[in-house]
């Protein structure tokens, strides 16, 4: 490992860390929290370094290309996280559990290898099931143990086999492979492990539901895991399992009467979405799910960050009644559109070069499956424009409660801002990308070297 490597990777670590000894050392309150938005909004630059490196084709150290892309990726969530989150639905030990997530995901995105991959996603489950301890979520908290420690049970029962029968016995890796792909359809909700997902966002705390599905590890671990080496037909199961859960959530998301359950659906189904694109043959089919990949993450955690901004001001939301407010928070509700407008890949968004060639090798690939990725993404931009329109549109509100704080207007015009000009100017990321999709195709990722 290069000098440069590791001294980006060690400076990578130094923001969450700090953050976790304030916690630890007493440090409370105004103070905590205006400490872990500073050491927020610095990993985000500090991070994005090698990657305006490559965007700007200038002499880089040579960081691996997937890594380069996903870990300013976690780094700006968490700088979202911390940033728009309302003081009054966050509390210090839930900042911590941000910082914490934040160094587990930059960890994961960093390794190829199974080991660190899979303690990151024990530690992650663990600090969402942390987030649920109150008796209050005893429901949700149950739900959470039940699914992900299922998952956990079969990736590591499907990394032992795949490493030992590797080389071995072709068809008891293909079997280990399988546990593999069953570990990550339960954690991102792909059918039929689709409910628990919606259910936490509704039954549970939406912060930190969203702040664990928006990066999606589960998708970074197929990728290096088991996309490599499964077999053909086991892939275009997988593929076609995601597609049909791409319809299916994009629907009950339109159909939602809640705003959190909206939230949750759409999740799942971009989500699935972007596994799909990782199981589909063809260069442009995968380079388009890792565009989706990041613009769904940062879409869909600034939509659920704004849905519970909303309720820190007016309660639990419903989107069968229009609830007003524009007047008073007219930079939210632009945000909202604009990103909701990245859920239906809207052309000026990122969402729309990501979508449009994911679209085109899922219908090249799976010419009675592939337009489900074009009925999942018009429905999904429906139930998202919805959710605006209900939130923000109809009656007058012109209570001074609903106005906004100088950070969570950063926040979200961030996120807006990073979807919109990307979506303007996609050309340096998808090159990057591409490059991604060309070392992605040659992931050595069961071995344990």
């Amino acid at each position: 490992m290069c000098a440069e490597k590791v001294l980006w990777l060690a400076s990578l670590a130094v923001p969450p860390v700090a953050v976790l000894t304030a916690y630890t050392f007493g440090l409370r309150k105004r103070r905590f929290y205006s400490f872990a938005a500073m050491c927020a909004s610095l990993l985000v630059p500090i991070s994005a370094i090698p990657l305006a490196a490559e965007l700007a084709r200038a002499t880089a150290p040579r960081f691996g290309v997937l890594s380069i892309v996903l870990i300013p990726f976690a780094a700006f969530l968490w700088f979202l996280a911390v940033i728009v989150t309302p003081s009054g639905r966050i509390s210090e030990a839930g900042v911590a559990r941000t910082a914490a997530a934040c160094l587990l995901e930059m960890a994961a995105f960093a390794a190829v290898a199974p080991v660190p991959l899979t303690l990151a996603w024990i530690a992650t489950s663990a600090i969402l099931l942390a987030g649920h301890l109150d008796a209050e979520f005893a429901g949700a908290k149950r739900i959470i143990f039940a699914y992900l420690g299922l998952s956990v049970v079969l990736l590591t029962a499907g990394l032992i086999i795949a490493s030992w029968a590797r080389g071995r016995n072709a068809v008891l890796e293909q079997c280990g492979i399988a546990l593999i792909l069953l570990a990550v359809m339960i954690r991102k909700g792909i059918f039929p492990f689709h409910s628990w997902i919606p259910e936490i966002f509704e039954h549970g705390r939406i912060g930190p539901a969203a702040r664990f599905n928006a990066p999606q590890i589960g998708t970074y671990a197929a990728l290096v895991l088991a996309v490599p080496y499964a077999d053909a037909g086991l892939m275009k199961v997988f593929a076609a399992l995601a597609l049909v859960t791409a319809v299916y959530g994009s629907l009950m998301a339109f159909y939602q009467n809640e705003a959190r359950k909206a939230c949750g659906y759409l999740f799942v189904s971009q989500s699935a979405l972007v596994v799909a694109g990782l199981d589909i043959p063809g260069r442009g089919a995968l380079v388009g799910a890792l565009i989706l990949w990041i613009c769904s993450g940062v879409a869909l955690a600034g939509l659920s960050r704004a849905v519970l901004s909303l309720e820190a001001r007016r309660g639990r939301l419903r989107l069968d009644i229009h609830h007003g407010g524009y007047e008073r928070m007219p930079l939210l509700a632009v945000c909202f559109l604009l990103m909701s407008l990245a859920v239906a890949n809207f052309p000026g968004t990122l969402g729309f070069i990501g979508g449009e060639m994911l679209v085109r090798g899922a219908v090249d690939f799976f010419p009675s499956l592939g337009f489900f990725a074009i009925i999942a993404t018009a429905v999904n931009g429906l139930a998202a424009i919805r959710m605006y329109f209900s939130l923000f549109c109809g009656k007058k509100d012109d209570g001074t409660h609903l106005k906004t704080s100088r950070a969570e207007n950063l926040g979200f015009a961030a996120a807006a801002l990073f979807l919109i000009g990307f979506g303007l100017a996609p050309g340096g990321l998808a090159k990057v990308f591409s490059r991604a999709e060309t070392a992605a195709t040659r992931i050595e990722g069961i071995s344990t070297r």
